[in-house]
């Protein structure tokens, strides 16, 4: 089966694939729990305490899919970010736009070393503090899936400055993103 490259998508290997379904089924599981919870409230169905955790519950996947979201849309290149300039860097002198690239995601990579340190640390440290609500997950089981979205996120990062410094030593940029563009021309 072929992909469109005009819709500029990209073949996923079976890590992609587990990170894109894992994500997907979180936040599928956070609205099925907060759907079970709107219709406990609306409807005032008396739960004797058996759907309590369904509101912490789809707190924490919440916070956890969130991250992994994020992990996907680096992957994707979705993430927030200023392309105008660097598209025209880009086309009008391509390494000074790789570089300008290299340069922002040396800086991305630089701060989600410093996340996923603080993630590492906040759960060593809090691996068995309760965060009430549901007795089994505690503060640190959620600074892990916090943490594994950030390593996600880095390795992502990691693999687009492969593609940057590939596109540097060989003077290529039709495989980096910002490098492609076909609309419009510098003077416009």
């Amino acid at each position: 089966m072929e992909i469109d490259q005009s819709l500029e998508l990209h073949r996923d290997h079976l890590f992609d694939k587990v990170v894109l379904y894992g994500t997907t089924g979180l936040f599928t599981f956070t609205i099925v729990l907060t759907t079970i919870q709107v219709f406990v409230r609306l409807l005032n169905i008396p739960t004797f305490g058996f759907l309590h955790w369904t509101e912490p519950a789809a707190r924490f996947v919440l916070i956890v899919a969130t991250y992994l979201g994020a992990a996907v849309a680096v992957r994707n290149s979705e993430h927030i970010a200023i392309r105008f300039l660097l598209e025209r860097l880009t086309g009008w002198k391509p390494r000074l736009g790789l570089t300008v690239q290299l340069l922002g995601k040396l800086i991305v990579i630089g701060f989600l070393l410093v996340a996923l340190w603080g993630a590492i640390l906040a759960t060593t440290s809090n691996w068995t503090t309760s965060i009430g609500g549901i007795g089994i997950v505690t503060a640190g089981h959620l600074y892990l899936g916090i943490g594994i979205g950030v390593a996600l996120m880095l390795i992502y990062a990691l693999l687009d400055i492969a593609i940057i410094v590939r596109g540097l030593v060989t003077d290529r940029t039709d495989d980096i993103e910002s490098g492609r563009f076909e609309e419009g021309t510098i003077d416009e």
